[in-house]
């Protein structure tokens, strides 16, 4: 499975549509977003709940719910693989193998009846391409768990007897067990505290030098990016309305309003004087989107065209923008 074209990207995603569809309504919750992760390196995938970013990462690993989503549009490759061209017993073994997932919340995804080490375990057994002895297994896990922190003699114990942040560990131990190339973390500290976050954020990039892995990082935190990612999508809507590099998105200069917003939502605990900024108004519904640029009826800087006319993207120097500010060829 390893044996892949030497020069494609970890990720390539090309014009994504997912829907959702209910007996009322069509929920479009990815609208035509495109983006490549290469090896070795880090993508935030940034924006508030309900832009998309989760339903990206599960279109990724083809683990949209069957009958009520759909990929509507677009291409999806892995390491050059046409993701949705491939057979599910080949789908079935990349996961695991080719790219893993750490999901969002840990006290969901650990089986509250199995230990901790059989469900390492299991994915092994699932993904022994390297036709591992079970004593090999074995030691697999227990080196697993000592990476991620935890004590190679608590693979016996079940998930209720770990804190969250515990949990969070084994999961991204579950994750890596059997080093993929890939690595979707999807807002991996949301349930912890601060501490445990700034362990478990060391523990990913950690083990993301010690292996290459590339790594799509799903969060709203703008302070967990600028710590831990190369380069930045910022999702409002179902769509990328701004990328660059982490220095092109943090530096001063031209920046789609909803990048502005929500950098004037950090709190800054050094400034005494600076007021939280609030972006006003409400992510709009997914089954009744706005005519023109999505984010227009909560924009500070809404001009009459934004409210008609889709913005095209514009680039310069890999920064694009989709924004009616800077429309043309090349941002200024």
């Amino acid at each position: 499975m390893k044996d892949t074209k030497a020069n494609a990207a970890a990720i390539d995603v090309r014009d994504l549509y997912v829907e959702y569809r209910t007996d009322d309504a069509v929920v479009r919750a990815v609208n035509g977003i495109s983006f490549r992760l290469e090896k070795g390196r880090t993508l935030g995938l940034v924006g508030e709940t309900g832009a998309g970013k989760t339903t990206t990462a599960l279109a990724l690993m083809r683990l949209l719910p069957d009958r009520v989503s759909h990929v509507a549009g677009g291409e999806i490759y892995i390491r050059g693989d046409d993701v949705m061209a491939l057979p599910d017993r080949t789908m079935n073994l990349i996961r695991g193998e080719i790219i893993s997932m750490i999901f969002q919340d840990p006290m969901t995804a650990l089986n509250p009846i199995m230990t901790v080490g059989d469900q390492i375990k299991e994915s092994l057994k699932i993904h022994n391409s390297e036709k591992r002895s079970e004593r090999e297994i074995d030691a697999r896990v227990d080196e697993v768990l000592e990476l991620v922190g935890i004590p190679a003699e608590r693979k016996k114990d079940y998930p209720l007897a770990f804190s969250g942040g515990m949990k969070q560990r084994i999961v991204i131990a579950i994750a890596l067990a059997c080093s993929p190339d890939i690595l979707i973390a999807d807002e991996p500290t949301t349930a912890l505290d601060v501490t445990i976050q700034a362990q478990v954020l060391a523990l990913i990039d950690e083990l993301k030098q010690k292996l290459g892995t590339a790594l799509l990082m799903i969060t709203h935190d703008l302070g967990i990016v600028v710590k831990t990612c190369d380069d930045v999508a910022v999702m409002y809507a179902g769509q990328i309305v701004e990328y660059g590099s982490v220095q092109q998105i943090f530096s001063p200069g031209d920046h789609h309003p909803y990048t502005e917003g929500l950098f004037g939502a950090i709190p800054n605990v050094r400034s005494k004087a600076r007021r939280l900024t609030p972006i006003e108004g409400l992510m709009p519904d997914p089954t009744a989107l706005p005519e023109g640029c999505k984010f227009s009826p909560r924009c500070p800087k809404c001009m009459e065209i934004c409210r008609t006319q889709e913005p095209a993207e514009s680039e310069r120097d890999g920064h694009r923008l989709k924004c009616h500010l800077f429309g043309g060829e090349a941002h200024e």
